[in-house]
C-alpha cells in the first residue's frame, strides 16, 4: 500500500477494535465506506463507481479518516493528475466530497470539518450530447429488420423503450407489472430518479407485439416477471435481460446499422435532445428524463438552441430552410 506524500512522519492513529484471536484487524475506514454506500440510494453501477474511487483513496493513504486534512486532499488531487484526465480527477474528488459530507453529518464527533470543502474541481466545458440523427435512427430500425424473426420483436421493443430516455439499468430492472399499456413506471432509478415515462404509439405497439409473442409461446402473465428476457434456444429457459445484455445488444445493432460507438445511453441523449427540438419546456423535459441537475441537462439544449436559431434565421430572410 502506497502512502501519501507526507507520511514520512508518523501520525497518531485511533485505536483499532481488538479482533478475536487469529482474526485480521477490522479496518474502520472500509466499514465507514460501506455504511456510506448503504445510506445513499444508488443504482448498482453508481455504487460500484463510488466504492472504486473511495477504495483508491484509502489505498493511497494509511491515515485514519478522522485525520484526513485539506492538505492530504490537495496532495491526492496532485497524485491523480499525474495519470488521469481532468474529468476522471473530478469524478474521484466528487466521490470524496460526497463521502466526507455524509461522514460529517453521520459522525460529527469524529470529524470537525469536511477536508474536501476547500478543494475545487476542474472547470470543464459541458460535453456534447451524443444524440443520433433521424437518419441514424432509421438505419437502426432497418438493422432490426435484418435480424432473425424471433429477435426482431424483442429488439424493436427494447430500442423503442431506450429511445424514451431510460437508462440501461432501469430497463433491466423493469417487470411486466411496471407497464400499464400506456406508460412505464421506474421504481428505482439513478439517485432516486424514479417516476413514470409515457410511451408514444410506436413504442406501445412494439412492446405490445413483443409481449403478445411471449404469451403466444405459452408464458403466463405475472407482474414480477421481467419485461425483457434474454434470448434462449430453449423456450421457457430465458432469464432477465441484464445491463450487459442490453449494452451488447445495442452495440451489435449499431454495428449492423453502421453507427459507430452506439450505446444505450446515446439513445437517452437522443430522447432528451428531441424533446427540446420539439419545443417542450425544459422543466417538463427534465421531468420526463428524470434529470435532477439542470447543469447536466443543459448539454442537451445546445443542439436544440442551435436548430431554433437556424430556423429563426431562415424565417427572418424569407427563405425555406434547405434540406440536407
Amino acid at each position: 500500500m502506497s502512502a501519501s506524500p507526507d507520511s514520512s512522519s508518523p501520525s497518531p492513529r485511533s485505536p483499532a477494535p481488538v479482533p478475536a484471536s487469529g482474526a485480521s484487524p477490522i479496518d474502520l475506514r472500509e466499514v465507514r465506506v460501506e455504511e456510506f454506500l448503504k445510506a445513499r440510494s444508488l443504482c448498482a453501477n453508481s455504487k460500484t463507481a463510488y466504492r472504486r474511487e473511495l477504495r483508491r483513496f484509502l489505498a493511497w493513504t494509511e491515515r485514519p479518516i478522522s485525520q484526513i486534512t485539506p492538505r492530504q486532499i490537495v496532495q491526492y488531487k496532485e497524485h491523480l493528475e499525474k495519470s488521469l484526465a481532468e474529468s476522471s480527477v473530478n469524478r474521484a474528488l466528487s466521490a470524496l466530497k460526497s463521502f466526507f459530507g455524509w461522514l460529517l453529518a453521520a459522525y460529527p464527533d469524529s470529524l470537525s470539518t469536511n477536508p474536501t470543502s476547500s478543494v475545487a474541481l476542474f472547470k470543464l466545458p459541458s460535453p456534447p450530447a451524443f444524440d443520433l440523427l433521424d437518419s441514424e435512427v432509421e438505419a437502426l430500425t432497418r438493422a432490426i429488420g435484418q435480424l432473425p424473426p424471433d429477435h426482431q420483436r424483442r429488439d424493436a421493443a427494447l430500442v423503442a423503450v431506450l429511445l424514451h430516455g431510460l437508462r440501461a439499468g432501469e430497463v433491466a430492472a423493469l417487470n411486466l407489472g411496471d407497464y400499464d399499456g400506456i406508460r412505464l413506471t421506474i421504481r428505482k432509478g439513478k439517485d432516486d430518479s424514479g417516476g413514470t415515462v409515457p410511451l408514444n404509439r410506436q413504442a406501445r405497439e412494439c412492446l405490445n407485439a413483443y409481449l403478445k409473442e411471449r404469451r403466444h409461446l405459452g408464458e403466463r402473465y405475472a407482474k414480477h416477471r421481467p419485461l425483457f428476457l434474454s434470448q434462449s434456444p430453449v423456450p421457457g429457459k430465458e432469464e432477465r435481460l441484464g445491463y450487459q445484455g442490453i449494452y451488447y445488444t445495442i452495440k451489435g445493432l449499431g454495428q449492423l446499422a453502421g453507427i459507430e460507438n452506439l450505446t444505450p445511453h446515446r439513445l437517452r441523449h437522443t430522447y432528451a435532445t428531441n424533446l427540446l427540438l420539439k419545443g417542450i419546456d425544459s422543466l417538463h423535459a427534465r421531468t420526463l428524463t428524470r434529470h435532477k441537475s439542470e447543469a447536466n441537462f443543459k448539454r442537451y439544449a445546445k443542439r436544440a438552441l442551435s436548430a431554433a436559431a437556424e430556423r429563426a434565421f431562415y424565417e427572418a430572410i424569407g427563405e425555406e430552410p434547405p434540406t440536407p
